[in-house]
């Protein structure tokens, strides 16, 4: 289970910084983790915003988020 309060310092700190591939790879983190709990919606909302900033960072994990959301539908 990932540590949420640890998770939303990394964040904040990612967002001080412009660091878009940071706050995707962070927000994937926490979709990860609300999947492992069966949290699907609540995964699949953390994972929208890995996807933004991935798309915006152009970031290396950009298709594994995109995958992510067409499996569970949230892009049709």
């Amino acid at each position: 289970m990932v540590d949420l309060v640890a998770l939303n310092t990394e964040l904040l700190a990612a967002h001080a910084t412009k660091d878009g591939a940071k706050i995707a790879h962070i927000y994937k983190q926490a979709g990860d983790d609300a999947l492992d709990a069966g949290k699907i919606d609540t995964a699949c909302f953390y994972f929208t915003h890995a996807y933004v900033f991935a798309l915006e960072s152009n970031c290396a994990e950009l298709d594994d988020i995109h995958t992510i959301l067409k499996k569970y539908g949230r892009e049709e």
